[in-house]
């Protein structure tokens, strides 16, 4: 974009944003969950590693979804329930198994933005649900217990590169992104400051 472009859409969103009195703008809960359902409609398999009892183990992990539902509790947060599934080599109890199953992890995390691209941040895992384990269900669950450190750590790994929403949306968005002072989640929204 040259700089008298860029000048021009500077000075029309700056007048507007003067002429309404508004310096904020919003992005939906529903905007949000559509955006992430585009990005997982061509899913990626992520290798997560984590480590028991000393040991490596290299599980590849594909999200089949996410739901997004924001909320103003805590001072804002953004919540999250995945459906993903999991497959790799474990070693527990003197034996190794190969499992494969679907983890249905729920999350709450913050939001940050870099450029234009909206992230989430520090995800704390809340509850792990397996379903449809190759072996014990009960044991798996007793492993993904010890693991639940590290999955938090392959979580953020994984958001980190992997942006939850760009604002790219409108010509409007693109500019606006450039002068995002805070984020403020509140109750089915994000609300960007501007200035």
């Amino acid at each position: 974009m040259s700089f008298p472009r860029f000048g021009f859409l500077l000075v029309v969103l700056v007048s507007s944003l003067a002429i309404s009195g508004c310096n904020s703008f919003r992005i939906s809960e529903t905007e949000l969950n559509e955006e992430v359902a585009k990005q997982l409609a061509n899913p990626q398999t992520n290798q997560i590693e984590v480590l028991l009892d000393g040991h490596t183990l290299n599980l590849e992990l594909l999200v089949k979804s996410a739901s997004i539902d924001l909320t103003d509790r805590d001072g804002g947060l953004v919540l999250v329930d995945m459906v993903s599934d999991m497959k790799g080599r474990l070693k527990a109890f003197g034996q190794e198994f190969e499992i494969t199953t679907q983890l249905l992890p729920s999350f709450e995390s913050g939001v940050r933005i870099e450029e234009d691209r909206l992230y989430l941040v520090a995800p704390k895992v809340t509850n792990i649900k397996v379903e449809g384990a190759s072996f014990s269900e009960n044991m798996l669950r007793s492993v993904l217990g010890s693991l639940h450190g590290d999955f938090e750590k392959a979580l953020a790994q994984y958001f980190d590169q992997h942006p939850v929403y760009v604002l790219d949306h409108s010509p409007f968005e693109k500019t606006a992104a450039s002068m995002v002072k805070d984020i403020i989640v509140t109750e089915d929204s994000l609300e960007f400051s501007l200035f």
